[in-house]
Order: structure tokens, then sequence, then C-alpha cells
């Protein structure tokens, strides 16, 4: 099942005008901002991309939450402008962003400032950009405002998710993102389930860096991570999990069987309809004797 999982992967990410529409929108933001605080037009060098549109790890079809995470760089003196007041400056600083933006996107749906951002919510449905104002600090770290019991500075590092994440995607040959986004799917598939983008990102970290696997099958891999989760998500999500877990199962035996419709079948019910409906008489090349027989004594377990 390995073609089929490939094809997902690819049906999933996205496409080329969503990433430029995106990347239209936070230039224009930042763009904004720069004129305002360093009196100059667009400078890459004031902001940071991180989160899902960063890591290449959004997926589509797009949902109505699904922003680009932008940090934008404030000048010293702004912060320390913003530190000097005593009545919650870190508030007044989002406000203050806020109603820039607004003047410069006076047709948009909303703009909203709240604990620590400022989120563009845009009126086509497509990505919204959700601002993060910050300092940096001289070794690459951030300060970032808080609103919240009176307004303080906390310190960011999104430096070191990115590089985590990306040195997984070299170690697994591309493997990392392919799951993180595979799971995104499967979460915005199931109904009532809490798993945050951050939490997958936690989770699949841990799963690529504690079970080591070599040649196994992706519809076998897939299996062996929800295995993983089983006990490590929050306890409303479990039953979600154990119903992957049996999908799962259920399509791998199918497949086993060469009956390749039905376990098609069984994954669409896990990822939705952007997993391809498999043809039996189209059968892959590897068979059941090919697959490797991978950590029989289950480490998971252990982890639990």
């Amino acid at each position: 099942m390995n073609k089929p999982f490939t094809d997902f992967d690819e049906e999933i990410k996205l496409t080329s005008t969503q990433r430029q529409d995106a990347k239209t929108k936070y230039e224009n933001v930042c763009g904004t901002l720069c004129k305002k605080y360093y009196d100059s037009s667009y400078d890459e060098s004031k902001k940071l991309l991180f989160g899902s549109y960063k890591l290449h790890t959004n997926i589509r079809p797009l949902t109505s939450d699904q922003d680009v995470d932008v940090l934008f760089k404030i000048p010293k003196e702004v912060y320390d402008r913003i530190s000097a007041n005593e009545s919650n400056g870190q508030s007044a600083l989002l406000d203050e962003i806020r109603r820039t933006l607004k003047v410069k996107y006076s047709t948009t749906d909303k703009i909203k400032a709240w604990g620590k951002v400022v989120l563009v919510q845009f009126k086509d449905g497509s990505h919204n950009v959700e601002l993060l104002p910050a300092y940096e600090r001289e070794d690459g770290t951030f300060e970032i405002p808080n609103t919240e019991n009176g307004g303080s500075w906390e310190s960011f590092d999104p430096r070191s998710r990115i590089t985590a994440i990306d040195q997984s995607y070299k170690n697994t040959s591309g493997y990392t993102k392919k799951l993180i986004r595979a799971v995104k799917r499967w979460r915005n598939n199931t109904v009532s389930i809490s798993l945050k983008s951050y939490r997958i990102e936690e989770l699949v970290l841990a799963f690529v860096e504690a079970v080591a696997f070599t040649h196994l099958d992706l519809s076998e891999r897939m299996l062996e991570f929800f295995k993983f989760i089983q006990y490590k998500v929050d306890e409303s999500d479990r039953s979600n999990v154990d119903t992957a877990i049996s999908r799962a199962e259920k399509a791998i035996d199918y497949e086993e069987q060469r009956r390749l419709r039905k376990a098609s079948e069984e994954w669409r019910k896990i990822f939705g309809n952007e997993f391809s409906l498999l043809d039996d008489s189209k059968e892959e090349s590897s068979t059941q004797n090919d697959r490797e027989i991978h950590n029989p004594h289950r480490p998971w377990i252990r982890l639990r």
C-alpha cells in the first residue's frame, strides 16, 4: 500500500496557488507593519515564519481556522516603550497593531487581537494570518507579549521546534512530515477530537525517535503510530484512536487478502475521500512475504 499513501500525501499538500496566496497575504501584513515601525517597505528579515506553513505540514482542504503563523520583529524602542507602560502595555501593543492593519484591510471580515496575537481573517475563506509581535534577543530567542493578568513578556523559541522537525525529516527521508500531514487529515476527518497541531508534532517526533523502522510498509507504519499514541492522548480522545486502530487493522487484513478495494475503503474511513479507492485487479509488487518483521516485542508498550 505504499503508492496509495504516497498519492494521498500529494493529494492533501497545499497547491502552489494556495501557497502563493498565503505568501502574498503574510507579506502584505508584514509590509504594512514595516512601514509603521521601520518606515520601510516589506523586509523579510523583519519576520519569521513558524508553524505548519513554515514546516510544509499544513494540509488541504483548508479549514476556517487554518492560519499562516508569522512572527513580526518589533524594534527595541517599541519593546522599551511597551515595557515602560505600567497599564498592560502588551494589550496596547496588540491593539496598536490591530488598528494599523484595520486601516490597510478595511474590508476584511475581522481583525482581532487577544492573548498574544493579532488575527487577520480574510473573507475569501483561504488562509488567515496570525501575527505574533516579538522582540528578538541576541541569542535568537524572542520576548512575546501576553495580555493576560495585567500583561507580561514571555520567552519564545520557535526555531528549536523548526530545527527538530527539519532534522527528523532528514533522518527519516521525509517520513516525519508526511506522517504529520496524515495525522492532521485524520484529526480533521474525526468528530470531536482535541488534538492540536503542536501536540501532533510532538507525538510524531516521539514516534519516529522511539520506534526504529526499516522497509516497513506505510500502512503498517500508520497502524503502529496509532498504537503508539493510544495511551498518550487525552482520555477523551482515546476512543477515536481505538477506532482508527480497528480500521487500520481491518485495512491491513484486507490488503493481505489482496482485497485492495476493501482495504482502501477502511483507510478512507480514517482519512476521508482524499485517500484513493483501489481496484482489486491492480496489485502492488510487494506481498506479505516481502514485509520485514518489525519490532515483534512492540517497544511502544514500554513507553506508555
